[in-house]
């Protein structure tokens, strides 16, 4: 009886042993994960960890794999059931957008991934499961993600109070009028950018620059980054407090400016749709007198006709009309506020007076676009609910 026993004994251990060798064994398209009874394949689950890699630029991606091929089949399967499938066209469509998002053609692309041992077909389901899910969740959501006008209105007051970047800045305006005033110029801004003092540079702009805040020691009062002038904005953003930009050379003029500080602004600038302002040039001493006489732009027409040694005119033009040299000028002035233009001719003055600035009105420029990003994100959440539900009602197996 005992041999018998330990027969039957062996003979079971060699069977379990037979049965851990065929799961060992499993071949790469045998399944490895079943959802609703859909088979994902060993292969499929190796390709997919391979491609997410490249896309991710980032190993480890296993569990993500998984993930996002028992997600495909729930997608897949959903379509089935509303009736929708995509023509190959529409997916070769969508894997040539998907490459151009990453300037490639889709050849190049489908090159690359070949190159890191990943099959086209691969790419092909994951860009069909991708766009055939945007399709499902459109039939099923779009009539219910429009917001209503209550929604854009508490968005649009709600981007208002979000703010922006305001900005505080030193400048030195140096007179280039002639070649020889442009080599000194030249030679003086290069000490200048090497001044790490606040109060430093804020002393030599006592002492050098031409411009009214001069007075002030080249001190500007807070302004937005949005109304600096274009090819300005991105020089100061690229400022920590305490920086000076490199030497601007403009019209007649090097200008450096200092990042004193940077702040954010309770409620967002709106952008600067045009620029109101005036100009007024003559002999030196006109000028000044025209200048004492004039609180206003509309003051100085006056003051000209009193003088017709003066020429006056007033512009309103868009900040990407307006000459860099002239923007700088206008930049660091309030409304009926004037600074010194520098002029090619010692005997010669130019003044300029910022009028008014006028601005976009933020609810009619982003009312289309706030509604555009409540409607994504509210079927975004829609389509996360979606398949959340899907995936707890599903039946997933791990082989």
């Amino acid at each position: 009886m005992l041999k018998i026993t330990l027969r039957l004994g062996l003979a079971a251990l060699g069977l379990i042993g037979a049965l851990h060798s065929a799961v060992q064994a499993q071949g790469p398209f045998d399944p490895v994960i079943s959802v609703n009874r859909a088979a994902i394949t060993a292969y499929e689950l190796e390709q997919r960890e391979r491609f997410l890699e490249i896309l991710q630029r980032s190993s480890g991606m296993a569990q993500r794999a998984r993930d996002t091929l028992i997600e495909d089949r729930l997608k897949m399967a959903a379509a089935d059931r509303a009736g929708i499938n995509l023509s190959d066209a529409q997916v070769v469509e969508a894997m040539e957008e998907f490459a151009a998002n990453a300037n490639l053609d889709l050849d190049q692309l489908l090159e690359t991934l070949a190159q890191n041992g990943v099959d086209e077909q691969t790419y092909r389901d994951f860009i069909k499961a991708g766009v055939t899910w945007r399709e499902v969740i459109r039939a099923r959501f779009a009539a219910r993600s429009a917001p209503s006008e209550a929604e854009i209105d508490r968005a649009l007051a709600s981007a208002g109070a979000q703010g922006g970047v305001k900005v505080l800045l030193t400048e030195i305006v140096l007179p280039a009028g002639s070649a020889e005033e442009l080599d000194s110029a030249r030679q003086t801004a290069e000490r200048l950018g090497r001044i790490t003092s606040a109060a430093d540079f804020s002393e030599q702009a006592r002492r050098l620059s031409v411009a009214q805040s001069r007075v002030n020691g080249g001190r500007l009062e807070w302004a937005n980054l949005s109304d600096l002038p274009d090819g300005l904005r991105p020089i100061i953003s690229g400022l920590r407090p305490g920086q000076i930009t490199t030497p601007l050379e403009v019209t007649n003029a090097i200008v450096l400016f200092q990042l004193r500080d940077v702040a954010e602004t309770t409620a967002q600038s709106p952008e600067i749709s045009a620029i109101e302002y005036a100009r007024v040039s003559g002999p030196a001493d006109a000028v000044t007198s025209a200048t004492r006489m004039a609180d206003t732009c509309d003051d100085f027409y006056g003051a000209v006709k009193a003088d017709p040694s003066l020429t006056f005119t007033i512009h309103s033009e868009s900040p990407d009309q307006i000459p860099q040299a002239l923007s700088l000028r206008l930049m660091g002035l309030d409304k009926n506020e004037f600074d010194n233009m520098p002029t090619a001719e010692g005997e010669q003055a130019e003044i300029v007076m910022l009028c008014a600035r006028v601005y976009a009105a933020l609810e009619d420029v982003s009312r289309g676009q706030v509604a555009n990003n409540l409607r994504s994100a509210r079927i975004t959440s829609l389509a996360d609910g979606f398949l959340a539900e899907l995936r707890a009602s599903a039946d997933i197996v791990y082989h």
